[in-house]
């Protein structure tokens, strides 16, 4: 060891071209041969002859040989080449201090448990495990300066948390560069788009007690959104009832509250949780309604029919953000797969040259396109087997949720039609002719026994072709849009049966409540209405399908 250290100084003091090699014999030689075992005996060396004045510096000294002051974190310092860990923080807290460097709140667990990543505005915009004195909001919380923040990072009024992945960053979020005081680096934010974007964020998903509702989760939301649709999906079955139970806005402003909830009192989000398996509410859901930036939160639940035994259930809640440069949306499409359901005469191979389903899809475009919606058919798919036999005719509710399970589970953004030959008159679907599986129905979401529409295509066809208006109407449902008035009057008790919730109109401003309402697309019985107001327009292009 001795050697090695002297091997060391010598070459830090750079002593000529010649060095001492630690395996080398007392005789001076130098050519790296093995020394025999058996000691020297040549009586002309003695140890003084063995020095090599020339090689060895005597007056080596510490000043220099470079050194690392290595200070430890926590420590005062000045700058970075002072600190151990190469970082000299200079803008968090009161004093400079050795820190650590960190790309996410988890990397200062270490240090200790009142440290968290935050920004070290004075360094560049770099991340380091600090404690900012009376900080105590985090990320997504309202801040109106940086040391209001765990993380010393307020954006336009919300906290900010540093980043390496996606997975760092609370709903509404991505891991996104950014820019601040000199350098760069990540942090949790929005991400920037240059068209239409539907963004999808998984609230919660796991076991939930049945009728408890999850805790609140956050949603952040960005300036240019133009819709939120959130979800509450049961994982585990269809007998359940699923609900969201309660949203709040950025201003604490209840849009949903499940305990307020009745036939006669309105929501600011109109939405009915009674629907097995599926549920959803979406802002905006009248033409008056628009996105405020912030941060959101909701609550969502699966609820007893009291049939069900059932203590706990694994339920998932997603939160569809869609957003458009300016956060606002004159024109979209609507993209629509075709499903054929033993139907006769007409198949998946016969769609395109059957002239009455190619005239109604024109008919559909031409309606729509009053509101700025194009529709483009993607393609056409067959039940078979015998699903094409059960189903042909939809005999029961239950009947019509199972067929729309068997849309399956891919994540196309797509509204699935789908054509039986008729609906019984004994399904207790009021002699309908056309279902939608839910009025503001999944996006994305396919597989549920709320995904998609279905028409009858024997039904619709008497003295008047129906088949377009129908198509329009329920998809338009899908979208969102109610009847501007119910067959129904409005519920006037709690109690009261056979009547309509909500007053039995829908909740956009101007649709038609008179004898003119027979017009519209979205009356509630089919003669042949196509006109849409704007508010209805509105409405359904800021469904997550229209892009």
């Amino acid at each position: 060891m001795r050697s090695f250290a002297l091997l060391a100084l010598v070459v830090a003091a750079g002593c000529g071209s010649q060095t001492v090699n630690a395996n080398a014999p007392v005789d001076g030689s130098t050519d790296g041969s093995p020394v025999d075992a058996a000691p020297d005996t040549s009586p002309d060396v003695t140890a003084a002859d063995a020095a090599v004045p020339d090689v060895i510096a005597p007056d080596v000294t510490a000043p220099d040989v470079p050194t690392m002051p290595g200070l430890p974190l926590g420590s005062a310092c000045s700058a970075d080449g002072d600190c151990a860990s190469g970082l000299c923080t200079q803008g968090i807290g009161t004093a400079r201090v050795c820190a650590q460097a960190c790309r996410r709140d988890d990397d200062c667990v270490p240090v200790g448990p009142t440290f968290y990543c935050a920004l070290d505005r004075g360094g560049g915009g770099r991340w380091v495990c600090g404690e900012v004195p009376g900080a105590n909001q985090d990320p997504g919380n309202a801040c109106t300066a940086d040391d209001d923040c765990l993380s010393n990072a307020c954006v336009d009024g919300r906290c900010h948390n540093a980043c390496a992945t996606d997975a760092d960053c609370g709903a509404g979020w991505r891991c996104t560069p950014f820019s601040r005081t000199g350098g760069r680096a990540t942090y949790c934010g929005h991400a920037p788009i240059t068209g239409v974007t539907v963004e999808s964020y998984t609230l919660s998903d796991g076991d939930n007690p049945v009728d408890s509702s999850t805790p609140p989760s956050l949603l952040n939301v960005a300036p240019d959104t133009v819709s939120i649709t959130w979800t509450t999906q049961d994982m585990g079955g269809s007998d359940l009832y699923a609900a969201i139970s309660r949203v709040t806005a950025p201003d604490n402003t209840a849009l949903v509250d499940l305990r307020t909830w009745s036939s006669l009192r309105e929501q600011p989000i109109r939405t009915i949780p009674a629907r097995y398996q599926f549920n959803s509410a979406m802002l905006p859901t009248r033409d008056n309604q628009r996105v405020s930036a912030g941060a959101y939160q909701s609550s969502h639940a699966l609820l007893n029919d009291r049939m069900s035994t059932v203590d706990t259930r694994r339920l998932r809640a997603t939160a569809f953000v869609k957003r458009a440069p300016g956060g606002m949306m004159s024109s979209g499409t609507l993209l629509v797969r075709v499903w054929f359901v033993g139907t006769r005469n007409i198949s998946a191979a016969t769609a395109m040259t059957n002239t009455r389903l190619v005239n109604a899809i024109a008919s559909m475009r031409r309606i729509y396109a009053t509101v700025g919606i194009g529709v483009t058919v993607t393609n056409f798919v067959d039940i078979t087997g015998a699903d094409a036999t059960r189903f042909s005719v939809i005999d029961s509710q239950a009947e019509l949720r199972e067929l729309f399970t068997r849309t399956g589970g891919n994540p196309d953004p797509v509204l699935n039609l789908m054509f039986v030959r008729g609906i019984s008159s004994s399904a207790g679907l009021e002699n309908a002719i056309g279902v939608a599986g839910t009025i503001n129905g999944p996006a994305g979401i396919n597989g549920t026994t709320a995904s998609g529409v279905v028409i009858g295509w024997e039904s619709t066809q008497g003295g008047t072709d129906l088949l377009p208006q129908v198509m329009a109407h329920e998809c338009g449902h899908y979208l969102g849009l109610y009847h501007p008035v119910e067959s129904q009057p409005g519920c006037t008790t709690a109690a009261q049966t056979m009547c309509s919730a909500f007053g039995g109109v829908d909740p956009i401003s101007d649709t038609p409540s008179d004898a003119t309402a027979t017009r519209n697309l979205m009356y509630w019985q089919a003669q042949g209405g196509s006109a849409l107001s704007a508010g209805q327009g509105y409405v359904m292009r800021a469904h997550a399908l229209v892009r």
